[in-house]
């Protein structure tokens, strides 16, 4: 996927919900794609999208299983509406 710039309000909530640049990067790379509507798109990891990550992560992927539930909404112009985790 090419670079993705934030809105005002998804920089915002990346921030306050503590979600660093890597886990956005890893699901754009190995998360799955569903198409929202009116050009968005959300990317969050499936059984099968989180076990192709962590056979790229290897053992440090435990270091990271909490970052699992967190899913990313994209807009049509590839700028990221907002990061949030799913409960």
């Amino acid at each position: 996927m090419s670079t993705l710039c934030f809105t005002h309000h998804g920089k915002a909530r990346q921030q306050q919900r503590s979600i660093p640049p890597f886990v956005i990067d890893a699901l754009t790379d190995y998360g799955d794609e569903r198409f929202l509507g009116g050009g968005a798109r959300s990317f969050g990891f499936s059984k099968r999208g989180w076990k192709r990550f962590s056979q790229y992560m290897g053992r440090a992927i435990h270091a990271y299983e909490k970052y699992r539930n967190v899913y990313l909404v994209v807009a049509e112009d590839g700028s990221v509406i907002t990061v949030a985790w799913r409960h």
